[in-house]
């Protein structure tokens, strides 16, 4: 990746004025598109789309209940009589006032109820009476039409035409003298939603005419802030107005208008506000840190490039976002200001901007491409405000980071005439980067305590199920809304029932189908009242079944009664015989269902709020009013019917917090599994993935616990912190992981310059998001704590946790010349040894049985203990799969004899071979051993002797159990070896032989070592031998006459048997796995390019066979040095020196745990080097990058120096093979011009012939035999030596 932008880097350094008009039109073109993004003010886009949350977002926008806006006119002497004549004089006052000022803002202003009104709305029911009577209503037809009744009904009509009463109620008199139509007009009330209003002179009043509503319905939809603005601007001027004239009147104002203007309103003020302050302190602390006046300005060009470039894609992909996801979403600066720190800082420690690009393009874009998933994946929530978050916050950081990649570094560097370090001031900041706070034990022990304990506080974390806390409004707007709900208590025991159907006619049809069911709630008392359209607004079916129902009722028998009754006892009242001829009309009016004309006078009025109309669908409300306690058997009722959505605010708000745990856990995992992919495909290892990822977890657990702790709920704003705060941590864990990878790759100490740039990005960052206290609208200032809490977290633990956890596995362990843990290996070894503690507390308790308290046969309870031991030891040295073991026993030696056997001792593993070969043996321990607090137990009812106070003490004791038929186990080293050499042999071994006179069985063991060594307990794939020599008799004098005669030849002799072991199991395939320990850790490409590469060459098993095994040997061209090290341990008498024109090699290849003094690593160019006498030079596949002259002279050097019996060993691509010589040169192309694994240097490559080798040779007075053993490519090698040798045959 870093080659990449450094190729950049170097056209635009070449071609300044592409850098120049590059970037110019990467601004305009970015700018142009930003400006033309809308802004969208809506803050209910911040709910998550949920089927009952859209619902009742639905209810709240496309009714009209959330367009209306209510005044509230009130009595403000609330001690004194009520006054309603001085509310409605007000309330006429403002009617006019409002329908003359404010006319372009409103739609419809309900204060007084016209008479007009409420005659049309009554004829309409009279003349279509039938439509609105139920079944029910026909008893009540048949009271009405009872004798007495009627009698009753003409005098109180008649008593009431003659009176002054209302021409309303004189008409429907005239119309109906029987009454039947107030049955439907009472249909009415249900419109009414709370029964403590009333008409006073047709105005809408509480019963205790201490309070009257206004109701005026805008223009414009509620998210239409900028002109609504400007209309509650104008009601509060015309509300100043009429408090001058009635003083004791107080009018307020609420509705969704008002509370979405005062959102925008101070959404915009606090962005401008938050974010001037976050540039001011930015731009401040930066010029005050890095000591540059244009630090600031160059500093700030990614982030605004990268605000811009979001922008710009947010355009082309959708063209608007939300406000609210802008402001939200510029806490996103607080890591694009980073990327931008980065490079200037690193320029402080490297002048280079090469070398800063090579550092820097690995973390960047790792951290980038990990944070940038993260915010990606709020995609997949369900808030639409989240997803604007997610792809502005996404594409600023993808803006920023290719900005300080490709052209910071040329502003940083411009107008500088020298790549020197420039004097390097420490810092306040550059001391606290020096502090190794992961070296602090106690803190260390601290944050694991705390981590325990905040796991049980990370429980009690809590989400804001109140919206109302997340929207902003003024003291005025709190005030109304209070003084609204006092008066009208009942909103907050509505449950809205919403019917759906595709069009007027399905939902009527589908809410009449509900309606029995309310019936019977409001029958057991669950429901109090109802209201809504389905007494009024009615379907063609229905309504054809209830005319079908009048006509049936209404026959001409019971027509003619009723009127005759009429007619013959209303003339004595006082009534005339054609009184009743209109009434005898409504009877014979042949009843259609309501045209759409009639129809728009039901809907024009109150009854079209309980209506709601999209393209496609329609749905109905009803309003139910229910005992709070019983709200459960309405759901239980009703919210599993078809078409049926049953809500109510509470439930909404249960149903939110929900939502908020399922959209902060799908995050979390999310963005998770997405950043450890990342790191794992980055890194290459799962060790290494997991020492960043265990961090990040880590902050999550502190976070989430102080939250907990101190009750700091998470909201539907501040939850988007949670995918920063991880992007955050995830940056800050990849900084400082690759810092401490480069120290283990290269032994640079420049951890510090990674640490100070943390530290700068938490500051700013911290700085940028602090400033969100000073907002005062509630998702802003939300932010700003959780913020605080998050960064010092995440900042704390990546500095402590990711260093101790490298150090543990890695760092501590190669500085003791140990390998470096592996997930495998660390697997395998805690299995081995949990299995091996959990088998000596078993044996411990055998042994207590069959030994301590064995009443019986002792003896024959120790034999068998022996035996159980032996199986035991054998099953674990088995169960470690990943070791492959073999006895060699060529004489069947099955210890039937007694003997002292010797043993080399490299490895703990040795005690578990020696006692695992024979049940009657007894080993020779030390104190160490005898006292482990886990098999020390073991070994004593084992009757293993400690020898710390040396041999001779032992005889007496031991020979009690040789008496027994048991051999004794010695290892003559007295102690295990630090290396796979033998050390002097101690005499006690061979004294204890003499004295108990018993022969010599010598066993080699081999291989221990290498598999788990000395003081270690990592348990590597290995390869253990163990050879069984012969015996060697007691009476035998051959090996001399007493013990320590005997020590000294039979010492060589083992020791000379190990060595040819050694040489037959020491092959290059044997140390293939400590090469890769070496070289594991130090990137995923080199690593495995070493496994390939070291697997086609067969571990160099050839380049062994041709080099000697002694002497000093020149490996040119030796890259990261993987033949060398395989070549040193393969003989320890080899002097190796590595020498490559790659620094980044040389480096690389000088920094491996296992490096010892036998082998040197030097950075030159190999065209002018001018060695000294060498026994062997290695020319592997480094001649092209010569050009010919160079080779030449290379070769001839080579020549010159080199030993009479040395040797020169050149591989190369042959030219004159031509078809083979094709894959040659296509590799090449790929690692120097596609990867960009080798450098080449120079122009081109040149490659060699076989002739043209011959004859180079020959003329500097040597000689050259091939050895071509490949298939595919066109290598040959060469061996080269000073005088004819034994020839070897062309393969």
């Amino acid at each position: 990746m870093g080659n990449f932008f450094v190729a950049i880097y170097n056209f635009f350094e070449r071609h300044k004025a592409w850098l120049w008009i590059t970037t110019v039109l990467c601004f305009l073109l970015v700018g142009f598109l930003a400006s033309k993004v809308k802004l969208e003010e809506d803050i209910t886009k911040i709910l998550p789309q949920d089927k009952k949350l859209d619902k009742l977002q639905q209810v709240f926008q496309d009714s009209k209940f959330a367009d209306k806006l209510i005044i509230t006119v009130s009595q403000k002497d609330t001690v004194g009589a009520a006054v309603p004549d001085s509310l409605t004089a007000y309330a006429s006052a403002f009617t006019a006032a409002a329908e003359a000022q404010l006319s372009p803002y409103i739609q419809n202003i309900q204060g007084q109820v016209e008479d007009a009104t409420v005659m049309n709305l009554m004829q309409l029911i009279q003349q279509n009476l039938p439509v609105f009577l139920e079944e029910k209503d026909y008893a009540r037809i048949d009271q009405l039409l009872q004798p007495d009744t009627l009698q009753q009904s003409l005098v109180y009509d008649y008593n009431t035409l003659i009176s002054p009463t209302g021409l309303v109620l004189k008409r429907m008199i005239q119309a109906d003298p029987v009454g039947i139509s107030w049955i439907g007009v009472k249909k009415l009330q249900q419109l009414q939603a709370d029964d403590q209003f009333e008409l006073y002179d047709n105005f809408i009043m509480t019963k205790d005419h201490r309070h009257l509503m206004i109701f005026i319905t805008p223009v414009n939809p509620p998210t239409a802030t900028k002109v609504n603005t400007k209309f509650l601007a104008g009601l509060d001027h015309l509300q100043d107005s009429l408090l001058q004239q009635y003083p004791q009147i107080q009018a307020t104002y609420f509705g969704g208008t008002a509370v979405s203007a005062g959102n925008a309103t101070q959404l915009r003020m606090d962005t401008m506000l938050t974010q001037g302050i976050t540039v001011l302190l930015l731009v401040v602390l930066i010029a005050f840190f890095f000591r540059k006046k244009r630090a600031p300005v160059l500093v700030m060009l990614p982030v605004i490039f990268g605000a811009l470039f979001s922008l710009s894609c947010i355009y082309v992909n959708k063209g608007h976002i939300s406000v609210i996801a802008l402001g939200a979403g510029a806490v996103v600066l607080g890591i694009a200001v980073n990327y931008s720190l980065h490079v200037f800082n690193h320029f402080r420690h490297t002048p280079d901007p090469r070398e800063v690009i090579r550092d820097l393009a690995t973390p960047m874009t790792l951290g980038s491409f990990t944070t940038v998933g993260g915010f990606l994946c709020l995609q997949f929530v369900q808030s639409p405000m989240l997803h604007d978050v997610g792809l502005f916050a996404a594409c600023s950081l993808i803006g920023a980071a290719l900005f300080s990649l490709i052209f910071l570094p040329h502003w940083i560097v411009l107008g500088n005439k020298t790549t020197e370090a420039a004097p390097h001031h420490e810092t306040w900041l550059d001391k606290l980067s020096g502090l190794r706070p992961e070296k602090n034990k106690w803190l260390v022990a601290g944050i694991f305590v705390l981590t325990i304990f905040f796991f049980f506080t990370a429980k009690k974390v809590a989400f804001e199920s109140d919206m109302m806390r997340m929207n902003y409004m003024s003291p005025e707007l709190k005030s109304a809304e209070a003084h609204l709900n006092s008066v009208n208590a009942y909103v907050a025991q509505s449950v809205y029932v919403v019917t759906d159907g595709s069009s007027m006619e399905s939902a009527l049809e589908n809410s009449e189908q509900l309606m029995p069911l309310i019936r019977n709630l409001q029958k057991q008392g669950v429901v109090l009242k109802v209201a809504g359209v389905q007494s009024l607004l009615i379907s063609a079916k229905e309504q054809q079944q209830r005319i079908d129902r009048w006509n049936a009722y209404w026959t001409p028998e019971k027509k003619q009664q009723v009127l005759s009754y009429l007619r013959t006892h209303g003339q004595p009242i006082g009534f005339s015989a054609a009184a009743f001829d209109k009434f005898e009309e409504l009877l014979n009016i042949n009843y259609q269902v309501l045209s759409p004309g009639q129809l728009d006078v039901l809907t024009s009025g109150s009854l079209g709020d309980y209506i709601m109309q999209r393209k496609g669908s329609t749905s109905l409300v009803t309003l139910l009013k229910v005992d709070p306690a019983q709200k459960s058997a309405v759901y239980a009722a009703l919210d599993n019917h078809p078409h049926t959505t049953v809500l109510d605010k509470q439930y909404a708000a249960n149903r939110l917090v929900e939502v908020m745990k399922d959209e902060f856990n799908s995050i979390a995992w999310m963005t998770s599994l997405l950043v450890f992919a990342a790191l794992l495909i980055s890194y290459g290892r799962i060790e290494l993935a997991l020492i960043t990822f265990i961090p990040m977890a880590i902050s999550w657990v502190w976070i989430l616990g102080i939250m907990g702790l101190f009750g700091i709920k998470f909201n539907i704003v501040n939850i988007i912190l949670s995918t920063f705060i991880f992007g955050l941590g995830d940056d800050y864990s990849i900084f400082m992981m690759d810092g401490l990878l480069q120290e283990y790759k290269t032994g640079r100490k420049n951890i510090s310059s990674f640490k100070s740039s943390i530290f700068l990005s938490a500051i700013t960052t911290i700085l940028g998001l602090g400033v969100m206290i000073f907002a005062k609208h509630p998702s802003l200032k939300s932010i700003a704590l959780v913020s605080i809490i998050g960064i010092s977290t995440v900042v704390l633990i990546s500095q402590v946790m990711i260093p101790v956890l490298f150090n543990f596995l890695i760092t501590n362990r190669v500085r003791k010349g140990y390998a470096p843990w592996t997930l495998k290996g660390l697997s395998l070894s805690v299995f081995s040894f949990t299995y091996f503690t959990l088998g000596s507390f078993i044996l411990t308790f055998l042994g207590f049985v069959l030994i301590r308290i064995n009443p019986f046969n002792k003896e024959k309870g120790k034999y068998l203990y022996h035996r159980i031991l032996s199986k035991y030891t054998w099953s674990v040295m088995y169960i470690m799969g990943n070791v492959t073991k073999k006895i060699e026993n060529p004489l069947h030696e099955k210890l039937d004899k007694p003997a002292v056997i010797i043993s080399n001792h490299q490895s703990f593993l040795d005690i578990l071979l020696s006692t695992m070969l024979h049940p009657k043996v007894i080993l020779l321990t030390n104190q160490w051993v005898w006292r482990s607090p886990v098999f020390g137990a073991v070994v004593r009812y084992a009757d293993y002797y400690p020898v710390a106070d040396g041999a001779e003490g032992a005889v007496d004791k031991l020979r009690e159990r040789v008496e027994q038929g048991y051999s004794i186990l010695v290892y003559p080293e007295g102690t295990r070896s630090p290396d796979p050499s033998i050390k002097r042999f101690h005499k006690g071994a061979f004294y204890i032989a003499q004295e108990l006179g018993l022969d010599i069985l010598p066993i080699v063991m081999h291989g221990t070592a290498q598999t788990m060594q000395k003081g270690d307990f990592l348990l590597k794939d290995g390869y253990i031998t163990i050879r069984y020599l012969p015996r060697i008799a007691a009476e035998d004098t051959s090996w001399g006459d007493n013990y320590s005669a005997r020590t000294k030849s039979i010492s060589r002799y083992f020791k000379g048997e190990y060595e040819k072991l050694r040489r037959e199991k020491e092959t290059p395939k044997y140390f293939r796995e400590q090469l890769i320990y070496n070289y594991i850790y130090k990137g995923p490409v080199l690593e495995w390019y070493m496994r390939i590469k070291t697997r086609m060459e067969g571990n160099y098993a050839q380049f062994d066979a041709l080099v000697p095994k002694q002497g000093k040997i020149m490996d040119i061209g030796c890259g990261y040095g993987f033949m060398s090290y395989m070549l040193a341990w393969l003989s320890p008498q080899r002097q190796i020196l590595g020498i490559d024109h790659d620094e980044e090699k040389i480096i690389t290849a000088s920094n491996n745990y296992s490096k010892t003094e036998q082998l040197r690593f030097i950075h030159g160019d190999i065209a002018d080097m001018k060695p000294d006498q060498y026994d062997a030079f290695i020319l592997s596949d480094v001649m092209h990058y010569l050009t010919a002259e160079e080779q030449e002279r290379l070769l001839s050097q080579c020549i010159t120096h080199l030993t009479d019996d040395g040797v020169i060993v050149l591989r190369d691509g042959d030219m004159d093979r031509k078809q083979r010589h094709e894959g040659t040169k296509f590799t090449e192309w790929l690692s120097t011009k596609v990867i960009g694994f080798n450098k080449t240097g120079r122009d081109g490559l040149t490659f060699l012939s076989a002739s043209g080798i011959r004859n180079i040779v020959k003329k500097y007075g040597a000689v050259a035999e091939e050895i071509d053993n490949t298939r595919y490519t066109s290598n040959v090698i060469f061996v080269i030596r000073k005088s004819p040798q034994k020839q070897y045959a062309q393969q």
